[in-house]
């Protein structure tokens, strides 16, 4: 029977936990260790959905991008993901920034999802891997064939599966493009800094959208969940891989936004 010690140090070497920014709040977040499992589920967010979907199938554990706990909890209780969870007994392993900034994280998995050159060139440095020296930060940059900014605004939408996509369109043809998953509209400076011609990402603000108006880069919102989603996938594939023995099920739970 598989250890969550065992499933934890796996995600750590593909995305070493010690790696998570200053701010962030990675690991495992409910659970023990020490605990065996037979059924995990992995998906974006913990949230109740997810937990009851997790109950339901009699998982022991939750895999996810986001973590449970991210700000201080004035209690713990059933109506609080976090206490539902230790309810249910289920553990939940959760790797954020770490994931982002890894080897091979989020941004670069947007590259492969596309079908572009990915250049692995972050868009931001902003620390060091304190065992290895490697640097570290966030987004990555890759090369497509020539388009307009309007059938890259249409391949997001189709490869990220988005009701919708909002962008302003720049002033030139697309061949480099920088991608954040997640929220990411302040790489929009980084981005013009680096002579890309567009960057992808999410939760856009409108002045972020005015400065890549002045600047002509093509700026996409492709959405937090559609560009992160990815990663469950990801995390899945590789765990049920590496873990023959124990079954691995991908949520089945979306986004709760919806557009009308």
């Amino acid at each position: 029977m598989t250890k969550i010690s065992e499933i934890y140090d796996y995600i750590d070497s593909l995305a070493p936990f010690r790696t998570q920014d200053t701010w962030d709040n990675a690991g495992l977040l409910t659970g023990s260790m020490g605990g065996s499992v037979t059924k995990v589920l992995v998906a974006l967010d913990a949230k109740m959905a997810v937990i009851e979907e997790a109950k339901k199938l009699g998982c022991d554990l939750i895999v996810t991008h986001h973590p449970v706990i991210f700000n201080p909890l004035r209690c713990i209780n059933e109506d609080v993901e976090a206490g539902r969870l230790v309810k249910y007994s289920i553990s939940c392993i959760c790797a954020h920034t770490n994931l982002d900034s890894a080897e091979y994280g989020i941004s670069d998995m947007m590259a492969d999802v596309l079908g572009m050159k990915n250049l692995h060139i972050p868009l931001e440095i902003n620390r060091s891997d304190p065992e290895t020296g490697r640097r570290l930060g966030y987004g990555t940059t890759a090369e497509c064939e020539s388009m307009p900014p309007e059938r890259l605004a249409a391949l997001c939408r189709e490869r990220f599966g988005c009701v919708g996509i909002r962008y302003v369109p720049g002033r030139k043809n697309i061949r480099k493009v920088g991608m954040v998953s997640g929220a990411g509209g302040e790489f929009i400076t980084a981005a013009h800094s680096l002579g890309l011609d567009a960057l992808i990402t999410a939760e856009v603000k409108h002045h972020q959208f005015i400065e890549a108006e002045r600047t002509g880069i093509t700026l996409i919102d492709a959405g937090h969940f559609e560009t992160e989603v990815i990663a469950a996938g990801y995390l899945w594939e590789k765990l049920s891989r590496r873990f023959d023995g124990t079954e691995f099920i991908l949520s089945e739970v979306g986004s709760a936004v919806r557009t009308i």
